[in-house]
């Protein structure tokens, strides 16, 4: 069965908006939620999340994102939240503290854009210690060597970035390249510039999408028309699990 796994970057449009659309989503097809932790600096994100942070990036520190995490959770009893980040505010925040709150918190899985394990794997050991699932991003020209690499972590997720969405990479149009890596994977989650349908149709075989910039683009536009942003994730999710 797929998964679908909605992205929201935290207290987006603000927080009476955000409040309600988490207690309600699952409700319309979404398995999981990923919260992202505001960043300035977030290049990779492309323009439309990019610019959602700009809203929220005066006056935070990861100290009131995690109040407004434990406050949401434990007012709507939700426990499938995926948190994503950029490692820089986690160094500034310290990675000790950074995994205890997410333990505290019952945090059961985190995201880190940024973050090479082939240069440090601290934050991922420190994690796997508090049993945390640790995603690994992966880029669209992920070489042999690396994947080898990699395997040798035993992963529990990997995060794809999409190679013809918006963050995407738009030249790379080779994608045969997934097969022989997607029978290793038991969990694989697509992403990162999944905005449209056709995108999602293009890659049949994946078994768990992440719509963001989707998301924050029907946000925009029926800003608090509910009904219309539920009914909206509603039909893509079915006809995701259903093609």
């Amino acid at each position: 069965m797929k998964k679908i796994i909605c992205f929201i970057p935290l207290n987006y449009p603000n927080n009476i908006f955000f409040n309600y659309f988490i207690s309600n989503v699952i409700k319309y097809g979404i398995d999981f939620i990923e919260i992202g932790i505001p960043y300035i600096d977030c290049i990779a994100d492309g323009n439309i999340v990019s610019n959602s942070y700009k809203f929220l990036i005066k006056n935070y520190n990861i100290e009131n994102f995690f109040n407004s995490v434990y406050n949401f959770k434990l007012v709507n009893n939700i426990n499938s939240i995926i948190i994503m980040s950029y490692y820089n505010p986690i160094i500034q925040f310290n990675e000790y503290n950074f995994v205890y709150l997410l333990n505290l918190l019952k945090i059961d899985s985190v995201l880190i854009i940024d973050y090479n394990l082939e240069c440090n794997s601290f934050l991922y050991k420190i994690s796997k210690k508090k049993k945390i699932n640790f995603i690994n991003f992966i880029s669209c020209n992920i070489s042999n060597k690396k994947n080898s690499f990699l395997n040798k972590f035993f992963l529990q997720f990997n995060y794809f970035s999409y190679i013809k969405g918006i963050t995407g990479d738009k030249r790379f149009k080779k994608v045969k390249y997934l097969n022989n890596y997607l029978k290793k994977m038991n969990y694989f989650i697509f992403g990162f510039g999944l905005s449209n349908l056709k995108d999602v149709i293009f890659m049949k075989k994946i078994k768990n999408f992440v719509f963001g910039s989707f998301i924050i683009y029907l946000i925009n536009k029926y800003y608090f028309n509910y009904k219309k942003i539920f009914k909206m994730i509603k039909i893509i999710s079915f006809i995701n699990k259903n093609i």
